[in-house]
């Protein structure tokens, strides 16, 4: 077994762009040494803005000798009529350099063709690595790409150096020109321009004392400890900021971070506006104190070891005083001015051309808000209001001048504030992009308004998403709705009356409706696989309709649940309700069977009989329960029906009298239908069991 490390040294590569070549590259090379029998036991990641590569552990060193059957044309043109080889098998043989007498027949993939078979003697690893590196690094896809030196090679960036160590020797290859070695090189200006690599298991240790971290996730670990090390040494902490945190590690080979100071006098800044304002332009953490203000201090990540003489510290201070000033200029111009006022900015700022302009957005989101305050116990007024201002931040300076467009809602939440809007109306018009859980029914209202509208007019205009494509970010829009409506609703109003979804986009849709329903059925599917639900149990739940989304997702759970603890008896009861929707299949809902059972004694058999019995004994409490919303409770008291569910198939044939013939038996096959109608039905007010896959019967 062997080691090999690869690193291919170029000029800085864009931030967003280095993690996905190094990882396509990694894809493409294991790739190729698994279908060579040459799998590796164990990977790790080089990904820094001057260097992208691997290194893999526990590699074979050569392929084991194997014995290959080489397939050739079919035998219908290998062979004439009396059985001899022709010209198509004489022409195989020589292209192999073969004699023909070592032909034999052999299977291909689509039938009987001619072949020999052959002893193929493992080739070395360096051998197959000294092809795979470079045709994997031609293959790797470049979202921008450049040329260099006379313009012959093409990559994201000149490459400067390649190191490729199999142990401790060189494997020869050469990537874009540049001739593998065993020199790397290290930090610029702190670091050595040659470091000389002894073995694979030097590099990590032997980079690190050239000031660059070539492990992304080294770094992201280090840059995460330290903001939080020195936040606490401040008396703060800084908030959570995922995507920042992944920008900074792919900007930095050996990140440290940095303690600013931030002039009180920006402290009356809102901290949003302040955060936002260093975050976006600076890449900047703003360190919080304990309620959420900010604190007179900023943590900057650089790509130095260290700033002895605070010369980076002191021009980051003046870059931030700078934005600054603008970022309080823009709040104190934009509070001045009443957010109503700005409705009429909104005529001027479009929206979509075939969909008008902001205003008109502001027109349907304040009837929509109304429409939908019921539903969530949310004042009428208040969502309507917060409905019609939610979008006059857009005119505002601060958002208007793409100074600071992640504060989109949240401008507007502080001048509504600040300009003495209700409480409710203020919070909505802050979160209602992005509601988190605890917020009010006020901005649960307008969300759920702006997000549904939203989707309503790009489908009703044909912009539904294609493929990977999805300009208006309208997956976003329907995830956060069927966020709204399965998870937060019951947290904001217990036991409200719920809007049926599927009549109020055809309300609001038309007859257009049905592939918006659709869509937002697929993304709660995806919602709630992701949960951890089996995708059966999703499709169960959402056979019975798109309606009530958090009424769907507590049967869902409950499903799930009592499922795990009876698998065996959901496993036969999904057989006989596929068998159920078959025998249905095709007949009337309605009018068909008897309203009411037959009197007990009219069952044939002693099967029929019993399930009647059975359920009988069980529907009264059931339906109690599903009226209760106790799914689980109802679910269990069902899943006893299995045996005589069973029973009843192993022993009646429930259409004996397709035909009609004898009334009686007409009668009798009728109040079967209706029996198993009747079952089925009580079932399906949790979830259609006949989608349920059985794990094992």
């Amino acid at each position: 077994m062997a080691d090999f490390l690869l690193e291919i040294g170029t000029e800085e590569i864009p931030s967003g762009m280095v993690r996905g070549l190094a990882e396509d590259l990694l894809d493409r090379v294991t790739g190729g040494l698994k279908a060579a029998g040459l799998a590796p036991s164990g990977k790790a990641l080089i990904a820094a803005p001057r260097r992208i590569g691997f290194v893999l552990d526990g590699l074979p060193t050569r392929q084991e000798d194997r014995r290959e059957t080489v397939v050739g044309p079919a035998l219908s043109i290998a062979r004439d009529a009396a059985g001899a080889w022709t010209k198509a098998a004489e022409g195989f043989a020589r292209k192999q350099n073969v004699d023909l007498t070592a032909c034999i027949e052999v299977q291909g993939p689509k039938g009987m063709c001619i072949g020999f078979e052959r002893d193929v003697k493992g080739r070395t690893l360096a051998h197959i690595l000294a092809e795979a590196v470079p045709a994997a690094v031609d293959a790797i896809y470049l979202p921008k790409a450049m040329k260099w030196g006379a313009g012959e090679y093409l990559f994201v960036r000149p490459v400067r150096w390649v190191v490729a160590l199999l142990d401790g020797e060189v494997v020869p290859l050469a990537v874009k020109g540049v001739t593998a070695g065993r020199a790397s090189r290290g930090r610029r200006i702190f670091g050595s321009e040659h470091v000389e690599i002894p073995a694979v298991k030097d590099y990590f240790p032997l980079l690190e004392r050239e000031f660059v971290v070539a492990d992304p996730e080294k770094r992201s670990r280090g840059i995460r400890a330290e903001l939080a090390e020195q936040a606490a040494a401040l008396g703060g902490r800084v908030p959570s900021d995922p995507e920042l945190v992944e920008k900074l590690v792919y900007l930095c080979e050996g990140p440290r971070v940095l303690t600013g100071g931030i002039d009180p006098e920006f402290l009356s800044l809102p901290s949003e506006i302040l955060v936002a304002c260093l975050r976006e332009h600076q890449s900047f953490f703003v360190v919080l104190g304990g309620q959420g203000c900010a604190l007179p201090y900023f943590l900057a990540v650089m790509d130095a070891p260290a700033d002895p003489k605070g010369l980076v510290r002191r021009g980051l201070e003046n870059v931030s005083r700078s934005r600054l000033s603008d970022a309080r200029f823009f709040y104190e111009h934009d509070k001045a001015v009443p957010l109503e006022r700005r409705l009429e900015e909104l005529k001027g700022i479009v929206y979509h051309p075939k969909l008008g302009t902001y205003f008109d957005k502001a027109v349907r989101l304040e009837a929509h808000a109304r429409e939908l305050a019921p539903y969530f116990g949310a004042a009428p007024a208040k969502a309507a209001r917060a409905a019609k201002l939610c979008k006059c931040d857009l005119a505002s300076l601060l958002v208007q001048e793409k100074e600071f467009t992640g504060l989109q809602g949240v401008a507007g939440g502080l001048y509504a504030e600040a300009q003495g809007e209700d409480p409710d109306v203020a919070e909505a018009i802050k979160v209602h992009y992005d509601p988190k859980p605890g917020a009010g029914p006020v901005a649960m209202t307008v969300s759920l308004a702006d997000k549904l509208d939203t989707l309503v007019e790009f489908f009703r205009i044909g912009q539904a998403p294609t493929g990977s494509k999805d300009p208006f970010a309208l997956r976003r829009a329907a995830s956060g709705a069927v966020a709204i409506l399965s998870d937060r609703f019951q947290a904001v109003r217990p036991g409200a009356r719920r809007e049926d979804l599927a009549d109020l986009i055809g309300r609001w849709a038309g007859q257009g409706s049905e592939p918006l329903i659709q869509f937002l059925g697929e993304r709660a599917r995806h919602k709630w696989e992701g949960e951890g639900f089996a995708y059966d149990e999703v499709n169960a739940v959402l056979a019975t309709g798109l309606h009530d989304l958090a009424d769907s997702h507590a049967r869902l759970q409950a499903l799930h649940g009592v499922r795990n603890e009876a698998a065996e008896d959901f496993d036969h009861l999904s057989v006989a309700f596929k068998r159920v929707r078959n025998i249905l299949k095709g007949l009337p809902e309605h009018g068909l069977y008897p309203s009411k059972f037959l009197p007990e004694g009219h069952q044939e058999g002693d099967a029929e009989r019993a399930l009647y019995q059975a359920y009988s004994a069980v529907a009264e409490e059931a339906s109690r329960a599903l009226d209760a919303g106790d799914y689980e409770s109802a679910l269990r008291r069902l899943s006893t029906l299995r045996p005589s569910v069973d029973r009843f198939f192993d022993d009646v044939l429930v259409m004996c009298d397709p035909e009609g013939k004898d009334p009686g038996k007409t009668a009798l096959q009728n109040n079967r239908l209706a029996l198993l109608q009747r079952v089925v039905g009580l079932f399906n007010r949790v979830a259609d069991l006949s989608e349920i896959v059985p794990r094992e019967i």
